[in-house]
């Protein structure tokens, strides 16, 4: 006799081995938020500043290692133990055209988004933690720590939750689209959950949620959604790292250029 209270088989070409739960995504993401919470309370007793760019790596690999130990738990439960199988853990490198193409991304959506952000919140939109502990990264060590946390470590746990735990759980009750728009809304709002002053870019957090949602279940598995969702990321951390200097530089080089044009005979 088959059990009733199990829940359905996701449909094949999307994860089919994984049976995942809601409450194992709430557990995976309470898990990293609790290891943050520890590691962040031990650099303070440390009398580290959690803002600094070291000790904010130092909290969000706690935060990552703490998600991952418990996907990897639960891989065991609800599907073969593989990540590949039951989250669509794949790292091709013939996806590498991902990370461009999610550079594009981010600027198309920062372009449909000015507009709004213009009429809501004028010329001061809310600024996110991590603006800051950007801004104040002197080292290339602390700016690497930076890269790599922001456009590496997060674009992977975050897609292993949200397109490979959730987006299954949603894919085996719901049609497609319903899916993916439920799939992006909640991960835009943890997002603003977990730092309220990203409310700026709540709206722009759904639509690529919704675009990496349709990539993950278009493709069978989150590689290409992780590259296009570190490309997003890498385009925002090199805005937050040197923005501003290549801003500078781009100025200069106009200036020599429009100095050349002025002595050309015509």
């Amino acid at each position: 006799m088959m059990d009733s209270s199990a829940p359905p088989q996701p449909p094949p070409g999307y994860l089919p081995t994984a049976r995942w739960r809601i409450w194992d995504v709430v557990l995976a993401v309470a898990a990293g938020l609790i290891a943050a919470l520890v590691v962040s309370v031990a650099v303070l007793a440390a009398g580290a500043d959690v803002r600094d760019p070291i000790p904010f790596t130092i909290v969000f690999v706690a935060q990552f290692g703490g998600s991952m130990a418990v996907v990897v738990a639960l891989a065991k439960r609800r599907g073969s133990g593989s990540l590949a199988a039951d989250v669509g853990l794949h790292l091709r490198l013939r996806d590498w055209w991902g990370v461009p193409a999610g550079m594009a991304l981010g600027i198309a959506v920062a372009l449909v988004m000015t507009p709004l952000l213009i009429l809501l919140f004028g010329d001061d939109p809310p600024t996110q933690g991590v603006v800051e502990i950007a801004g104040s990264s002197e080292t290339a060590v602390e700016q690497l720590m930076i890269i790599v946390s922001v456009a590496v470590l997060a674009p992977i746990v975050e897609e292993i939750i949200y397109r490979g735990m959730l987006l299954n759980v949603l894919i085996r009750r719901f049609s497609v689209w319903p899916s993916i728009v439920v799939s992006a809304a909640l991960f835009a709002m943890v997002h603003v959950f977990l730092d309220l002053n990203a409310i700026a870019a709540l709206v722009g957090l759904f639509l690529l949620g919704l675009v990496f949602g349709w990539v993950s279940l278009r493709r069978g598995d989150i590689s290409l959604a992780i590259a296009l969702h570190s490309g997003v990321n890498l385009l925002a951390a090199i805005q937050l790292l040197w923005g501003d200097d290549l801003i500078e530089w781009s100025e200069r080089r106009l200036e020599e250029i429009e100095g050349i044009v002025a002595f050309l005979p015509f």
